[in-house]
């Protein structure tokens, strides 16, 4: 049996008309091997229809930790998750977007090792993407561990582990430190977050699969033509704060617009895909996989589908379900 503690950790969840999905993610978290350490379940709730705010209403009903905040819509996904970090004195925070899932030792595995280490201000772990419906596609993300970084902002800023929200476990006292989520960035903002984390303490890192994370064709980035000014956007921010980045961003922006590329090449986009591979290029024109990227996005419509067909097909399977 494991030792008897006092709660201490909050979920911290938030909702937007996810009434299909939101019921699945408070089971996760009620299913944990160390339930028993959970002092809340908050839900921020952004406006939600009808539907939805029917569901959020029997949750609170299912257990006496959960608690939903009802917003008037429009706060945005930071705000949402800063005003539900306030209602809870928890010391330690998980996050939990209202369409995912946690694994049920989660807790169990995490919270040990965040508290054992005061340097430790933010653990995550690596997780599964899949498409909405279909868990059996669920196929494990390729995350990097940055627990042993001698230069944690630098190795964030030119790798993006990946981390998402999901997957993280953060000490109370280091978000309060950066003042939370940024409530002005309106896309990136949890790449922000980490970035500004990582100034104040380490990251810890699980390399289990902990999380289910659904991926949706119309998520809030997939459909974006102005990815690129918002990736500029944070990393100027990151800069104007710490400028040893400045001379980093040209690789950060090089990169961002390279993948972006190769996805929409593997999606038989190819306007986008020249759009992006010609940003990639011109950040860093001698990179090889810039060039490689810009050539693909160029060629002829028949040679670009055989390679999708015959050469890239599992890449394109990575793609749709959220790892391009």
């Amino acid at each position: 049996m494991p030792e008897e503690q006092s709660p201490k950790v909050a979920a911290i969840l938030t909702c937007y008309n996810e009434g299909p999905y939101i019921g699945a993610a408070v089971d996760s978290i009620l299913a944990q091997t160390r339930a028993d350490l959970i002092q809340d379940i908050v839900i921020a709730d952004d406006g939600s229809k009808e539907d939805t705010l029917a569901v959020l209403r029997e949750l609170e009903t299912k257990d006496s930790r959960i608690k939903v905040i009802y917003g008037p819509g429009g706060n945005g996904i930071s705000r949402q998750r800063n005003i539900a970090v306030s209602s809870t004195s928890a010391p330690y925070l998980a996050f939990l977007d209202g369409d995912d899932l946690w694994h049920e030792k989660r807790l169990e595995i995490q919270l040990p090792i965040i508290e054992s280490d005061d340097t430790i201000g933010l653990i995550y772990s690596a997780f599964h993407t899949f498409s909405d419906g279909d868990l059996a596609s669920a196929r494990i993300a390729n995350v990097i561990d940055l627990s042993g970084s001698q230069n944690l902002t630098i190795d964030y800023f030119l790798n993006d582990p990946p981390i998402i929200p999901s997957a993280m476990i953060v000490r109370r006292s280091n978000f309060e430190a950066i003042e939370g989520f940024d409530e002005t960035v309106a896309v990136f903002e949890d790449t922000d977050f980490f970035i500004r984390m990582s100034r104040v303490c380490r990251f810890g890192f699980v390399s289990d699969s902990l999380v289910f994370k659904r991926v949706w064709s119309d998520s809030i980035t997939s459909g974006r033509t102005d990815l690129m000014a918002h990736h500029a956007l944070v990393a100027l921010k990151a800069a104007s704060v710490q400028p040893e980045l400045y001379g980093l961003v040209s690789k950060r922006l090089s990169e961002r617009a390279r993948k972006l590329a190769n996805m929409r090449f593997l999606l038989g986009d190819r306007e986008f895909a020249q759009i992006f591979s010609s940003l990639a290029l011109g950040f860093q024109p001698f990179s090889i996989g810039n060039v490689t990227a810009w050539a693909l996005a160029r060629l002829p419509d028949a040679a670009g589908e055989f390679l999708r067909q015959k050469v890239f097909h599992k890449k394109i399977a990575a793609v749709k379900i959220g790892q391009g």
